[in-house]
């Protein structure tokens, strides 16, 4: 299959694993490397995606099972009319069977695949025996006609299960990958809503961690330019899930990453849907 365009979406139906964070640094990524994207936003009860990006997302509201149909119908097309390689697409907690069914049924993947289009699901183990359940669905729903990236989020949950699994050994054989969300603290991520109050509107990461912007002091800015240099080098590192082969971004090989900086001890989270 020529691949001519990505489509990376995060299914998974259950909420606060960190699925709109890690989002925002895969886009930061694609910025970086200047490699011109698009997205779709169907957390239709936030929104955090479109409104961070109002130039390049779309907000989209799933109703039920028809509506949600011919929401999906027009999203893909117009991904199919769209001149960029990428498109993302932030999806909703709970919203994984009203996706999948709209696949199955308008045989999506497949129709995609014959235009050069390829999906990358982005999946996020947890200890929780429903959501792991739902991952294992989606895998045995698209099977090997997707890529995989399986995302960590350490702040958020625990895979001490997952790790060495059968599951894990399966996705793997597909070529999937792997890579872990840092860990932010609690008082950078405040002051990142309290710059968004004072601006008026969502912030993306990108524009947080920029040097000489008034949005954060320079050590929490710099905290933020550290935790997009850790995901960056693990995009770099599976960039062929991520972008069409002519998109590939030459890539300089890095020195080993610097521990981060001890910091007096403040609580740890990171954003959740």
């Amino acid at each position: 299959m020529n691949i001519t365009k990505r489509i990376h979406i995060n299914p998974q139906s259950k909420g606060s694993l960190g699925k709109s964070f890690e989002s925002e640094f895969r886009t930061a990524w694609l910025d970086y490397h200047r490699i011109s994207w698009n997205g779709s936003d169907l957390d239709d009860r936030h929104h955090s995606f479109a409104d961070r990006h109002p130039e390049q997302v779309q907000s989209y509201t799933l109703g039920n099972d028809e509506d949600s149909k011919s929401t999906l119908l027009g999203l893909f097309r117009n991904v199919t009319r769209s001149d960029a390689p990428v498109h993302v697409v932030d999806c909703r907690a709970q919203a994984d069977g009203l996706i999948v069914q709209a696949m199955e049924s308008l045989q999506l993947l497949e129709s995609l695949s014959s235009q050069g289009i390829r999906c990358t699901f982005s999946l996020f183990p947890s200890e929780d025996t429903e959501s792991m359940n739902n991952l294992l669905d989606l895998f045995y729903f698209a099977g090997d006609r997707v890529d995989y990236v399986i995302v960590h989020n350490p702040a958020k949950v625990r895979t001490n299960l997952f790790k060495k699994s059968n599951i894990e050994a399966e996705l793997k054989k597909f070529g999937a990958k792997e890579i872990t969300l840092p860990t932010v603290t609690a008082i950078t991520l405040l002051a990142i809503k309290r710059a968004e109050a004072k601006a008026g509107r969502k912030l993306s990461f990108a524009e947080v961690a920029t040097p000489g912007t008034t949005h954060l002091e320079l050590m929490l800015a710099g905290e933020m330019q550290w935790a997009m240099q850790q995901m960056f080098r693990q995009y770099d590192d599976m960039a062929e899930l991520l972008l069409p082969p002519q998109q590939m971004p030459e890539v300089q090989p890095q020195p080993k990453p610097a521990a981060k900086p001890a910091r007096s001890k403040q609580p740890m989270l990171n954003l959740g849907e």
